[in-house]
């Protein structure tokens, strides 16, 4: 979309992040929308009427979480190479939001229940190579962000994730 459009810059996925028409103010708008889009695709993912099928639980979450991931890939870009106070602060702001969307996420036992029916259904040998290293990558990926772990050792868990991603903000400025 050209600069004339309208379209918000972290909304447009249309070829490369235009990185030059990306502000601070852009940045919280975009995160509200697309975690509340995040969220609305985990929901629907894990409801009984999405089949546990690769392709449609594809289709459902890895597109939403993917625009989400696309937007805050421009704006940790930007926040590395465009080093402004407000940029700083917009990043700082959101941070928290991010990691814990998706450290949830990637422990999700509702989730992780629906990969596994994915991984156990006959249609799942038939996947191509491709989809099932992706498939056999997301359950591996679901036991390494804390899927397994229950109670205190769970909530210790996200507590050391969000965390480490405030010492790696601090430590980047």
């Amino acid at each position: 979309a050209c600069a004339s459009s309208g379209v918000h810059p972290l909304l447009d996925l249309q070829g490369l992040p235009p990185f030059d028409r990306i502000r601070a103010d852009h940045v919280t708008p975009a995160v509200d929308s697309l975690l509340a889009q995040a969220e609305a695709a985990l929901e629907k993912a894990v409801s009984p009427e999405l089949p546990a099928d690769y392709d449609a639980l594809s289709a459902v979450l890895d597109v939403a979480t993917e625009r989400l991931s696309r937007a805050w890939g421009a704006v940790r870009h930007l926040n590395a190479v465009l080093d402004t106070p407000a940029l700083r602060a917009a990043y700082t702001e959101n941070l928290p939001r991010i990691t814990e969307f998706h450290t949830r996420l990637g422990a999700d036992e509702r989730l992780f229940a629906k990969y596994k029916a994915v991984a156990a259904s006959a249609s799942s040998a038939q996947l191509p190579a491709p989809r099932q290293k992706a498939l056999a990558n997301a359950l591996r990926d679901f036991v390494l962000s804390g899927a397994e772990l229950q109670g205190a050792a769970k909530a210790r868990f996200a507590a050391i994730q969000e965390r480490t991603a405030e010492l790696s903000q601090k430590f980047s400025e």
